[in-house]
C-alpha cells in the first residue's frame, strides 16, 4: 500500500501543476488590489475549460441566470475560486455518494470513479412508479456532479472538488444492491475489508447522504432506536477509526420539510403561496424531530441557500443544522443548480422513447446543498491531509459567512418563538435556518494551510435528569423548567436532549434548552406537524453551543404556546428569496389533521442530555 499512497501523491502533484496552468494569475499591480485584504476577500475569475462552469453559480455568483428568468445575487456562493486557482481540486479524497445510484459511464463522471469493492452503483435508466408518481433514478448523478465532476475537460461544468474521486452506493433507487444506510457506510469505508480496511485513499473520507426521512411522530427514534443508533455506531467508527485517526466526515442533508403544501398563487411572476399548521407561518418541521439522523451528532447537518443568499422555500431548518450551502430553487424564476444528469433514461425497457440529458440546470433541494458541503469538504481536507474531520469542521464553522444578516426573529405575540441571528458565548453567530452561515471554502483553506491538528480529543459526557418540583405544562406561554449543573469543565462541540413528556397538543410546544453563559436555544420550535401524546426519549441536538463552557446550569424550558389553534398560508416570491409583506393569511385547521386544544395540562416525565466536546 505504500507504493501505492506514493504513486497517488505524486499524481496528485501533478494535477496540481496541470491545474494551475489551467488558472490565470492575479494581477496584484491592478488598481483593485489591496495589501490589506484577505485572500479570500478577492474574487477570482474561475478558469475556464468547461463549457457550463459560468452558469454554476454556487461556484462563483455573479449574478447569472443558469437558464432561469431572474439572475442570483453576486457573491453568494462557497467562495473557492483562489483555493480552485492554488490548484487545490480535492487530491487524495475519496468522496461517497449514498443515494439512488451513480452514473459511472457519464463522460464528466466515469475518470473520478474508484468504486473498489462497493458493488456497481450504476443507477436504472427506465421510468418506474413510485410513491404515487413516475420517476427515474438520476438523483445520485446529479449529486455526485455538483460534488466531483472532472474539471478541464470540455465536457459540461465542473464539481466542487474536480480532482477527488467518487464511490457510489446505490441505497434508495429501483434496482438497490445496498439494503441499508449503516451496511452502505460500511461499504464506501471498507469497513469489513481484509487490507487496510478504512485506511486507504480509496476509502471515503466524505460520506454525502442527500436522502433523509420526514415523521410526525415524535416516538420514533425510541420505538426504532436499534435502527437509529446502528446508523450513530457506523458513523461513529467511519469518524473516529478511519485515515489513521483523522476520521470521514458525513454530510447530511436538513430536510425538504418547510412547509406542509403549497400552491403557485401567481406562477408567472413566481409566487408561492406556503400553507403550515399553525396559526403564525412557522415551518412545518423541525429538522431534529421530524429527521433523528439530523440528531445525530456524527453528521453535519446543512439546509440549502438559495442563488439570493436566503433559506430556499422548502428547506429544513432547526438547532441541529451546523451551515449552509447553496442548493436554488426551481430553475424557472430563480436559479438551480447546473450539474450532471444521466446520459440516457427511457419511458420502458423496450427503449421506443429515450432522453439524452447529460446535465441539467433544474437541480435544487437539500439534496444539492450537501454536495456542495461534502466538495467543500474535501477541498478543505485536501489543502491539508493532517487535518481530522473535527478539525474541518471547527474551521468551517469559524470562517462561515453570515447570510442573510436582516433575518427576523419569528414571534408568537410577544414570543420569541425562532429567534434571528445570536452569537453565543464563544463569539460565533448562529441562526436555526443556517447554523452558523454559508461556508466560505477560502477562508476555510487558507486556515488550514496554515495549522496543523487544532482540536484535542472528543470526550463525551451522558447525563439523566431528575425532575423536580412542579413538572406540569401550563397553557399560556407558563414555563416548565428543569435544570442540570454540570460540574466539569468542557468546551462544548454539540449537545444532545432525549426528552419524555406527555402532552395532548404536542405542536403547541416550544422546547428550549439554555446554557450556563445565557444562550437560548429552541430545539423544537412551536407549531410542528406533530401528532400522538407523548415524547418518548425523543432526540434532539443543538449545535449553537459551539465552542461554549459546558460548567454550569443547563436549563431545559418547556412552554405551550398554543400555536395551533389554527393554520395559516403565506406568500413567497420565489424571484427575490424573500416572503411578501403581511401576507400571512390565517386558516381553520386542516379536517384530516384538526386537534383540539388539549384539556388539561402535560407533564414533564425527564430527560437526559449529552455534552460532545473537549
Amino acid at each position: 500500500m505504500t507504493k501505492k499512497t506514493t504513486l497517488h501523491l505524486i499524481a496528485a502533484s501533478l494535477l496540481i501543476a496541470l491545474n494551475q496552468a489551467n488558472a490565470e494569475g492575479f494581477d496584484n499591480n491592478s488598481d483593485n488590489y489591496d495589501p490589506t485584504k484577505h485572500v479570500w476577500e478577492y474574487t477570482y475569475q474561475l478558469a475556464g475549460g468547461d463549457p457550463l462552469v459560468f452558469q454554476q453559480w454556487h461556484l462563483q455568483n455573479t449574478g447569472q441566470t443558469a437558464g432561469a428568468a431572474n439572475p442570483g445575487k453576486a457573491g453568494i456562493d462557497l467562495n473557492l475560486d483562489f483555493t480552485h486557482r492554488r490548484g487545490i481540486f480535492g487530491q487524495g479524497i475519496n468522496i461517497a455518494i449514498i443515494d439512488d445510484g451513480l452514473a459511472t459511464h457519464h463522460p464528466d463522471l466515469t475518470s473520478n470513479v474508484a468504486q473498489g469493492t462497493t458493488p456497481n452503483p450504476d443507477p436504472y435508466i427506465y421510468e418506474y412508479f413510485s410513491r404515487g408518481r413516475n420517476k427515474i433514478d438520476n438523483h445520485g448523478t446529479m449529486v455526485a456532479g455538483i460534488a466531483a465532476a472532472s474539471a478541464f475537460n470540455n465536457h459540461g461544468g465542473r464539481g466542487v472538488a474536480p480532482s477527488a474521486t467518487l464511490t457510489g452506493a446505490n441505497l434508495i433507487g429501483n434496482q438497490s444492491n445496498v439494503p441499508g444506510l449503516a451496511l452502505a457506510i460500511r461499504s464506501v469505508m471498507d469497513m469489513d475489508g481484509a487490507v487496510q480496511p478504512m485506511n486507504k485513499f480509496t476509502d471515503a473520507r466524505v460520506i454525502n447522504q442527500s436522502i433523509g426521512y420526514t415523521f410526525s411522530d415524535p416516538t420514533i427514534y425510541n420505538t426504532y432506536l436499534g435502527f437509529f443508533e446502528n446508523i450513530a455506531d457506523v458513523q461513529q467508527i467511519a469518524a473516529t477509526q478511519s485515515h489513521g485517526g483523522r476520521g470521514s466526515a458525513s454530510i447530511k442533508s436538513a430536510g425538504n420539510d418547510h412547509f406542509i403544501g403549497g400552491r403557485w398563487s401567481d406562477r408567472e411572476k413566481g409566487e408561492l403561496t406556503l400553507v403550515y399548521p399553525n396559526a403564525y407561518a412557522l415551518p412545518a418541521y423541525n429538522t431534529s424531530v421530524a429527521d433523528p439522523t439530523n440528531a445525530n451528532f456524527w453528521n453535519i447537518t446543512v439546509s440549502a441557500l438559495n442563488a439570493n443568499g436566503t433559506l430556499a422555500n422548502y428547506s429544513s431548518a432547526g438547532s441541529a443544522v451546523l451551515l449552509g450551502a447553496p442548493a436554488g430553487e426551481y430553475g424557472v424564476h430563480s436559479p438551480a443548480i447546473v450539474t450532471t444528469d444521466l446520459p440516457k433514461w427511457c419511458k420502458d425497457q423496450a427503449e421506443n422513447e429515450c432522453e439524452y440529458p447529460v446535465y441539467t440546470n433544474g437541480m435544487n433541494g437539500t439534496s444539492a446543498a450537501a454536495p456542495a458541503l461534502s466538495g467543500a469538504t474535501a477541498l478543505i481536507m485536501s489543502a491539508n491531509h493532517q487535518l481530522s474531520w473535527r478539525d474541518v469542521k471547527h474551521l468551517m464553522i469559524t470562517t462561515a459567512t453570515k447570510v442573510h444578516a436582516d433575518s427576523a426573529p419569528r414571534t408568537i405575540g410577544d414570543f420569541e418563538a425562532i429567534p434571528g441571528w445570536q452569537i453565543n458565548a464563544a463569539g460565533l453567530p448562529f441562526h436555526n435556518d443556517y447554523g452558523f452561515g454559508l461556508v466560505n471554502v477560502d477562508a476555510a483553506v487558507e486556515k488550514a494551510l496554515q495549522t496543523g491538528t487544532i482540536l484535542p480529543e472528543l470526550k463525551v459526557r451522558n447525563y439523566d435528569v431528575r425532575v423536580s418540583g412542579d413538572s406540569a405544562i401550563y397553557d399560556n406561554f407558563t414555563a416548565t423548567q428543569s435544570v442540570h449543573t454540570q460540574t466539569e469543565t468542557l468546551t462544548v462541540e454539540g449537545v444532545q436532549v432525549r426528552l419524555s413528556l406527555e402532552h395532548d397538543r404536542l405542536g403547541d410546544l416550544s422546547i428550549e434548552l439554555i446554557s450556563p453563559s445565557n444562550t437560548r436555544s429552541v430545539l423544537l420550535h412551536a407549531g410542528t406537524d406533530l401528532e400522538g401524546n407523548k415524547f418518548d426519549n425523543t432526540l434532539m441536538l443543538s449545535n449553537h453551543f459551539y465552542g461554549e463552557t459546558a460548567k454550569g446550569d443547563w436549563k431545559l424550558r418547556i412552554v405551550d404556546t398554543n400555536a395551533k389553534d389554527g393554520w395559516s398560508e403565506r406568500t413567497y416570491d420565489v424571484s427575490s428569496g424573500e416572503f411578501i409583506a403581511d401576507s400571512v393569511v390565517n386558516l381553520p385547521q386542516r379536517a384530516d389533521k384538526y386537534q383540539p386544544n388539549n384539556s388539561q395540562p402535560g407533564n414533564l416525565i425527564g430527560w437526559n442530555i449529552r455534552f460532545y466536546g473537549h
